[in-house]
């Protein structure tokens, strides 16, 4: 008995207690943002379904501020059992499971309301999760990132002001090719050298949403603000399918539907916030423009064919554009 609580343990990323009747279980959740950010609410949201579900016998551990490690670890630590429960970028988690590279088409939704329907919707649910369970992943919840705007040091009132200009993208092929498309020169770097870059001038801009731009104070050093919403930043909450198939089923079907609850108030509760950071940013006096999006749409179009070639893609893609 006790080799078989240790291997769980060590298979959940959990801490595992063993009172006389019952078995409590702790799943260890990574993310890299800051508590009181979306990604921290919607991670305790989600532990405070499951605690409610399960009355108390499972829970959730949240480490924010990657205290778990970055999001390639933390995805890696799913696999190796250190961590129980990753919040990433579906960018990294595309390095694992290319098939995902849909969700990081620029342009793929029409809003973050219509994105919101479509990562609720079942056929939407089951396919992503039939693409995570082959290379080895089970998908709890689908958080938000929210819309993702470009910042600069000087106003991008058009497309043609990009021409040139080195934007900080994420090391994702698909949106290397989109700021390719329009006209920048795109520069992959990690996140937590963003800012020190636009301070130096390694980079003149990123791309971000209102939320995570105004947080993380990245207007102190660019203080340009296009609103061009070229990308809803879809965020999969996932652990290793073995850690879960060796929850006990009663556990696992809470875990599911406390995932789903709390990545419906997760994706409103980030849409909230993009909204209220808005006056925010006008009050730190940032430049604010909105530049026509018809000419990024039209750059940006041949990006989705390019990206959407495998069978699993191509159904991926059809089911989220049927969602209205």
């Amino acid at each position: 008995m006790k080799l078989t609580n240790l291997a769980l343990c060590l298979a959940l990323g959990a801490s595992v207690a063993l009172p006389a009747f019952a078995q409590e279980i702790t799943l260890k959740a990574s993310h890299n943002a800051n508590a009181e950010e979306p990604y921290g609410v919607g991670m305790r949201k989600m532990a405070e379904i499951l605690e409610d579900k399960t009355g108390g016998k499972a829970t959730i551990q949240v480490f924010d501020n990657a205290q778990l490690g970055d999001e390639m670890e933390s995805i890696q630590g799913t696999q190796m059992g250190t961590v129980g429960i990753a919040v990433t970028s579906n960018e990294t988690l595309a390095n694992f499971v290319p098939d995902l590279t849909v969700f990081s088409l620029p342009f793929l939704f029409k809003d973050a309301e219509q994105m919101d329907r479509a990562l609720s919707d079942p056929a939407v649910i089951a396919k992503a999760q039939e693409i995570l369970g082959e290379k080895g992943f089970h998908l709890i919840s689908f958080f938000s990132a929210g819309t993702r705007h470009i910042m600069t040091k000087t106003p991008i009132e058009t497309m043609d002001d990009l021409a040139g200009l080195k934007i900080r993208t994420m090391q994702n092929p698909a949106h290397v090719d989109t700021f390719k498309a329009f006209g920048a020169n795109p520069t992959p770097l990690a996140y937590t050298e963003l800012y020190g870059a636009l301070e130096t001038g390694v980079v003149d801009g990123a791309e971000a949403a209102n939320t995570n731009y105004y947080a993380k104070k990245f207007y102190e050093v660019s203080p340009d603000w296009a609103m061009i919403g070229w990308l809803e930043l879809v965020a999969p909450v996932i652990m290793g399918e073995a850690a879960y198939q060796a929850l006990p089923a009663d556990v696992q079907t809470a875990l599911d539907e406390a995932g789903k609850e709390a990545g419906q108030f997760q994706r409103q509760t980030y849409r909230e916030s993009d909204i209220a950071r808005i006056k925010d940013l006008e009050a730190a006096g940032v430049t604010i423009t909105h530049p026509d999006d018809a000419t990024f749409r039209a750059a940006a179009a041949p990006i989705q064919a390019q990206y959407v070639t495998t069978d699993a893609q191509k159904e991926l893609f059809e089911l989220l554009q049927s969602v209205e």
